[in-house]
């Protein structure tokens, strides 16, 4: 009982005391609200700091922040080579000119869509003479880009050719080349109302009227094919239609115009013969047999092996003769042009050849 009494006697002591204290926090610190220190004005409030007393000091305006070191450290630095910084080239705008180029085959003939070769050399000569080719392209008309500046152009048509120097600036540029060719297509036959002949024992060579350095017609295209189209300059030529590989040739001049195609046909007299050497007449062919032609003046025409061997003879009369083991047969041929024929050659003692 005694213990309870001093507890609760405690108890009305600590209120006791707090009633007393109360008044005195309620009262306002000398000087009135916001008084200065040591109770003038401006003085502390009660339970706050003086300003600027504290562990967070402001600067006055007129202080600056601290200057930063001169080599700050990254957060995370990276561990990669440094990259080296190169400053930015300053590129001139680039200056061209596009040449626009059309071939023609007459002044007012219309462009040519195909078969045409376009060649681009700068102007300046190299120290052996050559110029450098800048550009190139097979087809019809073609556009080249180029710097500006001249240069010499080459334009070839089949056999036909020509090169201008032109000069570009700036921009575009358009041309136009006149080759001044024509074209023709060859074909023989051995008389009149005759099928043309084989393209596979026919070829022709085309000449120019001039002379090369050995004083000889300047060849322009050897080995024509007949049926193809030859593209030529605009001028005279002779032509030459071999048939077979012996002696049967013939040659025509012929007239190649521009911005035309001539069809032209050339007549052979010649014709084709078989030989073969038989025991008697429309026997069997003897094999491994040699064959000489000769004209008749005795001038060798051409030879061959075999039994059933075939020549292209121009027209008229030719010794034939047959070589087999150690006989020796000979036989009169007339070749008519147009005529192909088999010619028996017989292995007697009658058709023995003499010396």
């Amino acid at each position: 009982m005694a213990r309870c009494n001093a507890a609760r006697n405690r108890w009305i002591f600590v209120a006791a005391a707090l009633v007393a204290a109360t008044p005195s926090l309620a009262q306002s610190p000398p000087g009135g609200p916001g008084g200065g220190p040591g109770g003038g004005p401006g003085g502390p409030m009660p339970g706050f700091m003086r300003p600027g007393s504290g562990p967070l000091e402001l600067l006055p305006p007129e202080v600056g922040p601290a200057p930063l070191p001169d080599v700050v450290t990254p957060y995370a630095p990276s561990t990669a080579p440094p990259v080296e910084t190169k400053p930015l080239a300053t590129v001139a705008p680039r200056e061209t000119a596009t040449l626009s180029l059309t071939a023609r085959l007459t002044p007012d003939g219309p462009p040519i869509g195909a078969g045409v070769v376009w060649r681009i050399f700068g102007e300046a000569q190299g120290p052996d003479g050559s110029r450098e080719l800048v550009a190139e392209r097979h087809g019809g008309s073609a556009d080249f880009v180029l710097k500006p500046g001249g240069y010499f152009v080459y334009c070839g048509f089949g056999y036909a050719g020509t090169t201008e120097h032109v000069v570009v600036g700036t921009g575009l540029k358009a041309d136009s080349i006149v080759l001044n060719a024509g074209g023709v297509r060859l074909s023989a036959v051995t008389g009149k109302d005759r099928p043309p002949l084989n393209k596979d024992d026919l070829s022709f060579d085309i000449f120019a009227q001039e002379l090369d350095s050995h004083g000889e017609p300047k060849a322009v295209a050897l080995d024509v094919a007949p049926g193809a189209i030859v593209r030529l300059p605009a001028k005279t030529y002779n032509v030459v239609a071999n048939y077979g590989d012996a002696n049967a040739r013939t040659t025509a001049d012929i007239d190649v115009k521009a911005g035309k195609l001539s069809d032209i046909t050339l007549t052979e007299k010649a014709a084709k013969i078989t030989l073969k050497l038989v025991s008697n007449e429309g026997g069997e062919a003897i094999a491994d047999t040699r064959w000489s032609i000769l004209t008749q003046a005795g001038d060798l025409v051409t030879s061959g092996v075999g039994a059933f061997p075939s020549f292209v003879l121009a027209e008229g009369d030719y010794t034939v003769i047959a070589n087999h083991e150690d006989g020796q047969f000979q036989r009169i041929v007339s070749v008519v042009s147009g005529e192909d024929a088999d010619v028996e050659v017989l292995a007697t003692d009658g058709q023995k050849a003499t010396n």
